[in-house]
């Protein structure tokens, strides 16, 4: 059997495979007996042994081979040993020839080194005893021993001197001057800043700079300063609340111990302010003068460092212990606070003045929580009047409206001082302002009457005016206000005012009236081309002529229009606008409507220019100065002139630079010609009405020329295709003012 064949049988064997196992220990199986297990291992045994016998002969070849290998192997070890024993003896001889060398060395080394020192500390010797002496020879000059011990100070901090007798009683005495002269000079800060001693000061700081401890007397002395303040800050702000009355007169008149009783509110706060105007303008002034003369003493010493910012932070810092001591006080103290922040913020301002530092800046963080209590207790009292005057939907009295602007003068007034808490009223007041407007506007009535123009006012109407008319006389009012205070207030400040005040005007219920009023005379003004007399064949010279029925309907129109309706409105300004707007609009469709009038007779013309005059009359109750209108008025007036003249005066008229559009001019001249030469809305087939609302629609002055060109252009081809000789007189006319108009709008695009 092969050894793997028996190397198998074992392995599968259940008897000899628990004898493989490393950690389990063989169990013999209780129906095999000892005498049976010991002759079975014995076989197995015997099996193994004649499995490795036949491995020895069938491998002897190589078993020896290697076995000759091996004793080649012992040779060569024993030949490397030899090798390395000798190299390890070289490495021996080359060790003792570098380490005697490097020992020498570093012991000669060490020498130089303690030599050295030696001669150092000799030397430091020697210039500590000359400085030493070099000192008792200046006394008198705090400055210069002050350098002198700096530079014993240096020396000593260089090498250790211990065990040195020579320097033992020097170093002492170099310790204790040194202590002595910076106590000196402390003493002596404290005294000139006390004093205002300015020179004294500064020679303070040289012995601090030349001792090189200037950034610590600089904390210390600031510290110190700030700490004696906070103790100031306190006391002041400690107010109690309770009073003891020493003695009390009973009704029998005799003396009993009195009781305790409680501060009014009144009394605390008196005594609050009356504490902090105090320290303000004594402890926190004085001690504020010495950092900033601190500070200037500082400056003009360039050389000792950059220390820029003493006095800023000393005064961002003040404001932080003084909010940490407000934020310790009382509830009452608190509340004091709240209610009159501009009364600490005008103290900080007024001691910023008095010092007249332009370094010094509050540092505002540290108070905020009292100012945003002060402007939201602020905003809620200038709302509340707002609120309150807006009742059952009723118009606030002017009594109400006074009100409401004597809390916005007060939240004005008491800013002044202070910019930024200026500002920031401003924006309350505009906010209370913006309430105050909406409240308006939503009690405004938007019926379907509330334009109407034939009856009598309605009662939307009327209120309507009223609320008008209420918040004209708030906002005239707040502008009053402003006018008064633009002197004081900041630039920022009033424009936020006003920018609120903007949203406030009659003008959009005026403009409901403008528009019903503008239709109104539209219609009336449409009644023209149904005059008789604008047709009639007769001479007008000589003849005593008056307006057109119309016109004197438009007249008494427009009379009681601004005696019934417009007249309940009292903000002048919105009210002009409005008439303006309107009687613009009149002039305008009566330029349009004349031009347009066909047929017309030369009784018409002098008719229609009588008409013109009596324009501006029937307009005088919405203006008092016609050339308010502008380009418009100048208009009427080329067309008062225009009725008189023929077609060849009216196209110089037009080179020279005639007020009136060369569009409406071309349409005038159509009345001029016969029946052939056809107006243009004639010829669009519209009637006069819908004439008005193309030119309402197109008002630029190149589509109202084209308009003009297509009925001359219609006209021509009438000529052309009938075989007619001659064109009409007029024809030539209207072509060249056509051509004419065309290249001024031509010139006005190119500039």
């Amino acid at each position: 059997m092969e050894a793997k064949d028996v190397c198998v049988e074992i392995e599968n064997d259940e008897f000899y495979s628990k004898f493989l196992e490393d950690n389990v220990k063989p169990i013999v199986a209780e129906n095999i007996s000892v005498t049976e297990q010991v002759a079975k291992l014995t076989l197995g045994i015997e099996k193994l042994g004649k499995s490795l016998e036949q491995q020895v002969l069938s491998k002897h070849n190589d078993l020896l081979t290697q076995a000759s290998h091996i004793s080649d192997l012992e040779t060569t070890l024993e030949s490397i040993y030899s090798d390395v024993q000798s190299m390890l003896r070289s490495a021996e001889n080359i060790n003792d020839r570098v380490n005697t060398p490097y020992r020498t060395l570093e012991n000669q080394t060490l020498m130089l080194e303690r030599v050295q020192t030696t001669c150092n500390l000799l030397r430091h010797t020697s210039k500590i005893i000359a400085l030493w002496n070099k000192l008792s020879t200046i006394q008198d000059n705090p400055s210069k021993e002050a350098i002198v011990l700096f530079e014993i100070n240096e020396l000593i901090s260089d090498y250790d001197f211990e065990g040195i007798d020579l320097l033992e009683d020097i170093l002492k005495q170099v310790h204790h001057k040194r202590v002595e002269l910076l106590n000196n000079s402390t003493a002596a800060l404290q005294e000139s800043l006390l004093n205002g001693d300015k020179s004294k000061l500064l020679q303070c700081f040289k012995v601090f700079h030349n001792l090189q401890c200037t950034n610590e007397q600089i904390r210390k002395t600031v510290d110190s300063i700030l700490n004696d303040l906070k103790t100031d800050i306190a006391n002041a702000l400690n107010i109690k609340t309770e009073t003891q009355f020493e003695l009390k007169k009973s009704s029998s008149a005799k003396m009993t111990p009195g009781k305790a009783n409680l501060m009014s509110s009144h009394e605390l706060k008196t005594m609050l302010w009356d504490n902090i105007e105090k320290l303000f303008k004594v402890e926190i002034f004085n001690s504020c003068s010495k950092v900033i003369m601190l500070q200037n003493v500082i400056n003009e010493l360039h050389a000792i460092g950059n220390f820029r910012n003493i006095a800023k932070n000393f005064w961002s810092d003040l404001s932080t212990v003084f909010s940490s001591e407000l934020e310790k006080s009382s509830i009452p103290v608190n509340q004091c606070i709240e209610i009159d922040y501009p009364k600490l913020l005008k103290c900080f301002n007024d001691l910023h003045s008095r010092l007249k530092c332009k370094d010094l800046e509050i540092n505002r963080s540290a108070l905020t929580k009292w100012e945003n209590s002060f402007l939201s207790k602020s905003l809620g009292k200038l709302l509340e009047p707002v609120r309150s005057m807006w009742h059952l939907n009723q118009v606030p009295t002017m009594d109400q409206i006074d009100n409401a602007i004597r809390v916005i003068t007060e939240a004005l007034s008491i800013s002044l001082g202070d910019k930024q808490l200026s500002i920031s009223l401003a924006n309350s007041v505009a906010k209370s302002i913006k309430q105050m407007n909406m409240e308006a506007e939503q009690r405004l009535s938007m019926d379907s009457d509330v334009a109407q123009i034939i009856e009598s006012p309605t009662s939307s109407q009327q209120k309507n005016a009223e609320l008008c008319n209420a918040m004209y006389y708030f906002s005239s009012l707040i502008k009053r206000v402003l006018v008064n205070m633009s002197a004081m207030l900041p630039p920022e400040s009033i424009q936020t005012v006003q920018n609120s005040l903007k949203d406030i005007s009659s003008m959009p219920i005026l403009q409901l009236y403008a528009e019903s009023i503008k239709n109104s005379l539209y219609i009336i003004l449409m009644t023209m081309h149904e005059e008789p007399d604008l047709t009639r064949a007769d001479n007008p010279t000589g003849k005593s002529l008056s307006c057109s029925p119309y016109m004197k309907e438009l007249q008494q129109f427009v009379s009681r229009c601004k005696d019934i309706y417009l007249s309940m409105f009292r903000e002048k300004g919105a009210l002009n606008e409005c008439c303006i707007n309107i009687a613009t609009a009149c002039v305008e469709r009566f330029i349009q409507h004349v031009c347009n009038v066909r047929p017309l007779s030369q009784f018409g013309r002098v008719k229609l220019q009588l008409d013109c005059k009596h324009l501006e009359v029937a307009l005088s109750p919405l203006l008092s100065d016609m050339t308010d209108l502008g380009d418009h008025y100048r208009q009427l007036k080329a067309l008062c002139l225009m009725l008189e003249k023929t077609p060849q005066e009216i196209t110089t008229s037009q080179l020279e630079g005639a007020c009136l559009p060369h569009s409406l001019v071309i349409m005038y001249l159509f009345s001029y010609a016969e029946s052939q030469l056809i107006a243009p809305h004639t010829c669009a087939g519209w009637n006069i009405q819908r004439l008005m609302q193309w030119m309402d629609s197109h008002k630029n002055e190149k589509e109202r020329l084209d308009f003009v060109a297509g009925a001359l252009q219609r006209y021509q081809n009438h000529v052309r295709d009938n075989q007619i000789a001659t064109y009409d007189e007029v024809y030539p006319v209207l072509l060249q003012l056509l051509e004419d108009g065309r290249k001024m709008l031509k010139n006005i695009s190119f500039n």
